[in-house]
């Protein structure tokens, strides 16, 4: 009986957690919307205030970060901080205060216990509104940085606070990417990219030579390639040992940038040196790839025509999957592969 009514509860359990699931699918339209009605943002507000699960609390005060309420909705969240026992609720009704606007400074100690959080996001969303109440205190600098992957316009907002030029800016995400933590180090390389200076480029192509972290990668390669002017330190790259974390930095950041990089990697399948060319049947690959997925509009101005442009690469990917060494030929022939794809 007793095993009977434990499976009863955890299947009761599963139903509501997927019931929340499906809520959280069906106003994340809403939530994600660049802009909103003063209706809408009632609605988020509405949902916020009512939610009971944390998935939901989390991105309906998120949400509220970064499209906040009117300032006639501040005695709401002040009732939430005062009345409502459900921590997560009051932490994200002290930030959104704050994105608000308002000075409440009896708010500090609230915020300043959250960033204490086991949960990076919150923790980097406390300490960006403790930093804005109080930017005298510096010392959450790297929350500050963890944010920008999740609200950029938050983040930045607290680090002008504590950073009195581009220079000190820099500081502080030089000291993040150096961090263990491999969310940071992302979340540094996303700010570093959208910085489109020649400092900021140069700390990433620095990056690029000792990252291993998959997940870093990834968003190193697309910070990379949002910097059209250091093509041609990529393509040097290619002459990294193709069995190593960064010659996958380099081919992706060529993927993704279609059109710009087929003329140099036409010329680097014909290189002698084989660390050259299979990275750049690599960098074929992964471009082909971009061009397939529904994200290609992000990358390519023209897909059309950029699919056509990396088409002319086939006869020497053709001439590498037929003439290469055992090493080289599979990503010749993946690259074909993926070409293939494209129509």
């Amino acid at each position: 009986m007793k095993k009977w009514i434990l499976s009863l509860s955890l299947l009761l359990i599963g139903i509501l957690a997927h019931a929340q699931s499906d809520k959280l699918t069906k106003v994340l339209p809403l939530l994600q919307a660049p802009t909103r009605t003063s209706v809408q943002n009632q609605q988020v507000l509405n949902l916020f205030l009512t939610a009971k699960q944390p998935q939901l609390i989390f991105s309906a005060g998120a949400s509220l970060v970064r499209i906040p309420p009117v300032h006639s909705q501040e005695p709401k969240l002040l009732n939430v901080i005062i009345k409502n026992d459900d921590g997560l609720k009051q932490v994200f009704s002290a930030v959104i205060l704050t994105a608000m606007g308002t000075q409440h400074l009896e708010l500090l100690p609230l915020l300043q216990q959250a960033t204490a959080s086991a949960d990076p996001a919150v923790r980097s969303y406390a300490a960006a509104a403790y930093t804005i109440l109080n930017p005298q205190d510096k010392q959450y600098a790297n929350d500050i940085v963890q944010l920008y992957i999740y609200d950029p316009v938050f983040a930045q907002r607290a680090m002008n606070l504590i950073s009195a030029s581009e220079k000190q800016t820099l500081s502080y995400l030089k000291a993040a990417a150096r961090f263990p933590q491999s969310s940071l180090r992302s979340a540094a390389t996303a700010w570093f990219a959208d910085m489109q200076n020649k400092d900021a480029a140069k700390q990433l192509l620095k990056m690029a030579k000792a990252e291993t972290d998959t997940q870093v990668i990834s968003t190193l390669a697309t910070a990379l390639a949002k910097q059209a002017n250091i093509l041609p330190s990529l393509i040097t790259g290619l002459k990294t040992n193709y069995q190593t974390a960064q010659s996958a930095t380099y081919a992706l950041a060529l993927g993704f940038m279609p059109g710009f990089a087929v003329e140099p990697l036409k010329q680097a399948l014909q290189d002698k040196n084989t660390n050259v060319r299979i990275n750049a049947a690599r960098a074929t690959a992964y471009m082909a790839g971009v061009l397939i997925s529904p994200d290609a509009s992000r990358y390519s101005t023209d897909k059309t025509f950029d699919t056509q442009l990396i088409k002319t690469l086939i006869p020497l990917l053709s001439a590498m999957a037929r003439n290469e060494t055992a090493q080289a030929k599979p990503y010749a022939e993946n690259a074909l592969k993926q070409i293939a794809k494209l129509k």
